[in-house]
């Protein structure tokens, strides 16, 4: 019997290590002829904490080991701004790095190939931040209009060569990075959950794995009719506010981030809304998932956003919008006096009209 028990327990254990499956990266660079050079970065982000290892190519170090909780983007950058930092999947594997006057290279691979096709888009949006500002500036509606249709169509080409890639590709090293990208435009986020029940058991243990499966269990209970669920959270003037505080009243819960530009293009309708119906029993909460806090204040100020505003700069993972399944922005959830969810993502004339039905003109 005792016999029994402890190769039940190996077996269990073993069950354990593999659902923990860890990972690692090994990174070489080849010293730079450049002397401006001196510093290496390779960031990354895991389920909302940042890490940033580095090497000093002053003390000749030109080689990281690094165990990884799971396989994850990252940016390679160094000390000289004028270098263009370079996006590499870290994922059981070696890269190797050199360093040019202007520009990053690294050995080529079939994990680094796939990952560039699938981030294809993220090298063409910045070619259209210029033309953007310029738009804004002159209030070009029309040109503004047509950048949009640009961004969409972008957006639509992100989804489609996501979702065919993690359908061809389920159980593959990048399902989770694939799963990841086609996801985060998800309106309702327990939408997701059968595909998410296709991915391997170390993507759904892994950091982020278990960060998915706590939005979408999120999403499942923050259904229009549902009880709006109870948050406290730093403001932007560095206090502790609780959900509590506005009972009793209406409120517009607003999930945003500082570079989300359809957030930041609604801010308008929202500062009208806030005017016309904070006198009637009516509330605005914004939750940021910024990860940078000069970013998000700085969006406020510029904005010139008067309510109340959140956050923990924890990024998407941001413990309200992981309690809401909040995982594309801009999303809203209207909840009435008796703190319960009574519509979603309304937006413009349509909240607008909703709001005059609920609380008069």
């Amino acid at each position: 019997m005792k016999k029994t028990i402890i190769i039940t327990m190996l077996v269990l254990n073993c069950v354990t290590i593999l659902a923990q499956k860890s990972f690692f990266y090994n990174l070489t660079a080849t010293l730079p002829t450049n002397t401006e050079v001196t510093k290496l970065y390779i960031a990354y982000e895991i389920a909302g904490v940042k890490y940033k290892d580095s090497l000093d190519f002053t003390k000749k170090q030109l080689q990281l080991n690094k165990i990884l909780a799971q396989p994850v983007a990252a940016s390679i950058a160094t000390n000289k701004k004028t270098i263009t930092p370079l996006s590499v999947m870290l994922a059981n594997n070696t890269v190797s790095v050199m360093i040019a006057s202007d520009t990053i290279f690294i050995n080529k691979s079939t994990l680094q190939d796939d990952f560039s096709y699938l981030t294809k888009n993220d090298r063409i949006r910045p070619t259209y931040f210029p033309l953007y500002g310029e738009l804004t500036a002159k209030n070009d509606t029309v040109g503004l209009n047509k950048l949009g249709v640009i961004f969409e169509d972008l957006k639509k080409d992100d989804i489609k060569t996501s979702f065919d890639y993690f359908k061809a590709n389920k159980t593959s090293i990048l399902s989770l990075f694939s799963f990841n990208r086609f996801t985060t435009f998800f309106a309702d986020y327990s939408k997701v959950a059968n595909d998410f029940a296709l991915l391997p058991s170390w993507a759904k243990n892994s950091p982020d794995g278990k960060n998915i499966a706590a939005k979408i269990e999120g999403a499942k209970s923050a259904q229009v009719n549902t009880p709006a669920k109870k948050f406290t959270q730093q403001s932007s003037t560095g206090q502790k506010i609780s959900s509590d505080t506005f009972e009793g009243k209406y409120i517009l819960l607003d999930f945003w981030a500082s570079w989300c530009a359809p957030c930041r293009k609604e801010h308008p309708n929202l500062i009208k809304i806030y005017e016309a119906f904070k006198d009637k029993n009516f509330e605005i909460i914004s939750v940021s998932v910024d990860s940078e806090n000069d970013n998000w204040l700085t969006a406020i100020a510029k904005d010139k956003l008067t309510w109340t505003q959140l956050s923990d700069l924890k990024g998407q993972q941001n413990d309200i919008a992981v309690k809401y399944g909040v995982q594309s922005i801009p999303t809203n959830f209207l909840i009435d006096q008796k703190g319960i969810i009574i519509d979603k993502n309304l937006t413009g004339e349509a909240l607008i009209d909703r709001l005059i039905e609920l609380l008069g003109n």
